[in-house]
């Protein structure tokens, strides 16, 4: 059984004696691919960070584009309603008038012009929070 061991000993060691130069060589690879990872990274970075910034303030111009218009828009659409209730109210006296009813008149007349100050003090309001 010595001979066994002993052999066994020296196998394992010209296992060790054939092991240790890969092992060197899969840690000198390993430390250069670590580098060479952290080099493509900083490089990387350095490439992307322009493009990334000039993107972001690409985003913020389109941003005040679109709520540029939006306001425009909001604006447009609170002068169509303004005038689609002056429109409202003169066919509402027109009918009145056509009733020959003095006193309905005067007070669809009365009425038309409370109802229309209103409607412009909100849609001057509404335009000032546009602005």
């Amino acid at each position: 059984m010595p001979t066994a061991t002993k052999a066994a000993q020296n196998g394992a060691a010209a296992t060790d004696a054939a092991v240790a130069p890969v092992t060197e060589t899969v840690a000198a690879a390993l430390s250069q691919t670590s580098t060479v990872a952290g080099d493509v990274i900083t490089r990387t970075t350095e490439a992307f960070s322009p493009i990334v910034q000039s993107t972001a303030g690409t985003a913020q111009e389109l941003i005040s584009g679109f709520a540029a218009t939006v306001k425009t828009v909001a604006g447009l659409t609170v002068d169509a309603y303004h005038q689609a209730i002056k429109q409202q109210l003169d066919f509402s006296i027109e009918l009145a008038d056509a009733m020959h009813v003095d006193w309905v008149s005067e007070l669809t007349r009365h009425n038309a012009k409370s109802i229309g100050d209103l409607v412009a003090i909100s849609a001057g309001a509404a335009h000032n929070l546009l602005k």
